[in-house]
């Protein structure tokens, strides 16, 4: 992932007591020179903090929209469904993590490409999914605009774990999300994920005031299945601000 072409300097990092600072994340991940962050895919080449990914696509294929999964967006649709490497999370559940946390073979994808397929067939346009988007964000961000002027849709299927600028800035080119709420508590987060719930949450609280939004939570047996924790977490929490409520 260190190949030329798939860099891209990150917009959100600073200069932090000798180190690098990524503010994609909520991590904050500080960079001596030669160090990935948490996500494997943000690393400090002399000075600059590089995204390695950029346009590097691991998955792609066509799905249902119900498939993301988001149930009340265009119902009956097909959405052509793109992924990368690198995630900020370490869940130990995941289902992905071949390209969460592997080195899976990938090929180099450009904006105009992107576009061109997600604009043939049936296809309203891109879901970013299958790995964390959010971890991919130069890239999506450059294709979101391109998604966004060519008249198709924009779909994010996120962890939701991400800071509020870089969120607000994506803000005028995704028309639906899918935030992948891991559990309820700090605990859970920290132990289990590797995360942090509050940033999740003011993610979904953001959202919600702007895009079409649908909430998943996988229950782990013993972990995060208690049966008043979900119906706490969405009754106090999001409604009756969320879209989408189970």
């Amino acid at each position: 992932m260190d190949r030329e072409e798939t860099l891209k300097e990150v917009a959100y990092y600073e200069d932090f007591k000798g180190y690098l600072r990524c503010q994609v994340c909520p991590h904050f991940c500080k960079l001596k020179d030669g160090q990935r962050g948490i996500c494997r895919v943000r690393k400090n080449l002399d000075g600059k903090l590089f995204a390695l990914n950029y346009g590097e696509c691991s998955s792609y294929g066509v799905d249902p929209i119900e498939k993301k999964p988001l149930r009340n967006f265009h119902p009956g649709s097909m959405i052509f469904s793109v992924g990368t490497v690198g995630c900020n999370l370490s869940c130990g559940f995941c289902q992905n993590w071949q390209i969460a946390k592997g080195e899976p073979q990938t090929i180099t994808l450009t904006v105009e490409e992107l576009v061109d397929l997600a604009g043939r067939g049936d296809s309203i346009g891109v879901a970013y999914t299958y790995s964390e988007p959010m971890m991919w964000y130069e890239f999506v961000y450059d294709a979101a605009r391109a998604v966004s002027q060519a008249g198709l849709k924009n779909v994010l299927v996120t962890n939701g774990f991400i800071n509020p600028e870089p969120l607000e800035a994506l803000l005028p080119y995704i028309d639906a999300m899918n935030i992948d709420v891991k559990g309820f508590t700090e605990k859970y987060y920290k132990q289990a994920c590797g995360g942090r719930l509050k940033p999740v949450l003011k993610t979904v609280e953001r959202a919600v005031k702007a895009w079409h939004v649908e909430i998943t939570t996988l229950l782990v047996t013993g972990l995060n299945d208690l049966p008043e924790e979900p119906r706490i977490y969405l009754n106090e929490v999001f409604y009756p601000n969320c879209i989408e409520k189970y």
